[in-house]
């Protein structure tokens, strides 16, 4: 009788505190890769790349005025920092 009182109460505590580690939210540097988490509005932007993926993941511009604005952003770092491979020896 003692056993079955003591298996009961370890399957309660245990499905007690899965059931409450499922309320507790995780931080949202966990989970980056969800569109829901959005910088503070106060944050400045770090990179034009960022703002372009923020402005997609907000439904603001479609996927190819994304590609597009790429595209140009490749083309001018292309011009201004040229990649310069070595020779081969």
């Amino acid at each position: 009788m003692v056993f079955l009182l003591a298996f009961a109460v370890l399957v309660l505590s245990v499905s007690s505190v899965a059931v409450w580690s499922r309320g507790v939210r995780e931080p949202a540097a966990a989970r980056p890769w969800r569109a829901e988490v959005a910088p503070p509005p106060d944050e400045v932007a770090a990179s034009t790349e960022g703002v372009l993926t923020a402005q997609v993941a907000a439904g603001d511009i479609t996927h190819d005025q994304y590609l597009q604005a790429m595209e140009r952003l490749a083309a001018s770092d292309e011009f201004r920092h040229p990649l310069v491979v070595p020779p081969d020896r």
